[in-house]
């Protein structure tokens, strides 16, 4: 969307007033009162007076915030309809200078960095679901079979691991390492206290758990030739990697009906050489720059292969608001699966509570790019930026733009 389009929308006068308090001690924000509601929404909230979600102006909010400063593409959905597809957005994915130059906005394809994560949730819930698994079960079953948990990790569920609660060492760039995890001590405060700490091995490892899962409920029903491919090498981590994503594209993407579903990947991707939907160079990736102007060199979009459960997947703004309206309107999970994922935090970071209900949030900070995906309900927003100069890691900046555009009726 460009500016003439909505900029002549008032924005109001601020007030300072209370909007939202943190939920528990796991969310993400202070416990302390935030500002900036406008004077109108203030005066309508305190006489009752029936309100209307305002997508217009919610866009017009996102636009004041980020233009000028970043690279950005967003999409919003109200009740599954997807608002500003074609030009949510400004400034540039890749600049002249890089050459084959490209305006960022809705449908450009960015890194979205530990967002990736809420994907995974959804991924392993539906799993869970097609071999009737509860969320209780352990994870040490679906495991390479070279590999011998500890004590410790034998008591680890597949909730405690989308939680974020399972007191697993990390040891970041060491893939020798990974099996250590399994097998090594663990921090016996967060594991004891089942307190949150935010760890992609949690994640990481759960991309090579799932393909275990299909292998070894497969091979219950008799057909163990995943099993045995798996098992075929040991530490195959780019294996591991190919079945996981092979799983999301067939048990997440083609259900929503995301454009170029059997092709999203966890690198760069889209129209190649030939003229075919896939992997491109890197070089042509969405970059990340240290300021949105100026003639700094970004950063490629990494390729992710073996840690895809915790990071890098490579989507657009409005093919992850679709996936997460898709999710919010129970179209890929229950209701009762979707209000675990919120009640538990599981693929989420935190929650705040407003005005309008409770709004849940996860973000992604690196290689010079922000991501947030925010379910407020029946709003489901994405913001995608490609500068740090951005706020939008902060969900109390979005949150607040969303509680000020309800209007009266």
């Amino acid at each position: 969307m460009k500016k003439h389009t909505v900029k002549s929308l008032s924005l109001g006068v601020l007030a300072v007033v209370a909007l939202f308090t943190t939920s528990c001690k796991e969310d993400l924000i202070p416990a302390e009162e935030l500002s900036a509601q406008t004077e109108g929404d203030n005066r309508n909230a305190k006489l009752g007076i029936p309100t209307k979600f305002d997508a217009n102006g919610f866009a017009t909010r996102i636009e004041n915030l980020l233009e000028g400063e970043v690279g950005f593409g967003y999409a919003i959905y109200n009740n599954g309809e997807e608002f500003y597809r074609a030009n949510g957005g400004d400034g540039f994915a890749r600049k002249h200078f890089e050459g084959n130059f490209q305006l960022h906005g809705a449908i450009v394809k960015q890194e979205v960095l530990n967002t990736t994560q809420y994907v995974t949730a959804i991924t392993v819930l539906k799993i869970l679901k097609k071999y009737n698994l509860p969320i209780t079960t352990k994870v040490w079953n679906y495991l390479p079979k070279n590999w011998v948990p500890s004590s410790k990790f034998k008591e680890l569920d597949f909730e405690r691991f989308l939680a974020h609660k399972t007191g697993l060492i990390y040891y970041p760039n060491h893939w020798d390492k990974v099996k250590l995890t399994v097998e090594g001590p663990v921090n016996e405060s967060i594991f004891n206290s089942k307190t949150k700490q935010d760890n992609n091995i949690n994640y990481l490892l759960l991309g090579i758990i799932l393909p275990y899962v299909e292998a070894t409920e497969l091979k219950k029903q008799g057909n163990a030739a995943k099993w045995n491919e798996l098992n075929a090498t040991p530490e195959n981590f780019a294996l591991y990697g190919e079945h996981y994503r092979n799983i999301v594209r067939t048990n997440v993407f083609v259900p929503a009906g995301l454009e170029n579903a059997t092709v999203i990947d966890w690198q760069a991707w889209g129209q190649n050489a030939w003229g075919q939907m896939g992997p491109i160079s890197a070089g042509l990736s969405t970059q990340g720059y240290p300021s949105r102007n100026g003639d700094e060199p970004g950063i490629d979009k990494p390729i992710v292969r073996w840690d895809c459960g915790a990071t890098g997947l490579y989507l657009s703004a409005s093919q992850f608001g679709k996936l997460s309206s898709k999710v919010a309107k129970n179209e890929l999970l229950t209701l009762t699966e979707l209000n675990l994922m919120k009640s538990k935090l599981l693929g989420f970071d935190g929650k705040l509570t407003g005005t309008k209900g409770n709004y849940f949030y996860k973000s992604g900070v690196g290689y010079n790019c922000e991501t947030i995906l925010i379910d407020f309900g029946p709003v489901q927003v994405a913001v995608f930026a490609n500068s740090p100069q951005s706020d939008i890691s902060d969900p109390t900046v979005i949150a607040q733009m969303y509680e000020n555009s309800f209007m009266p009726l």
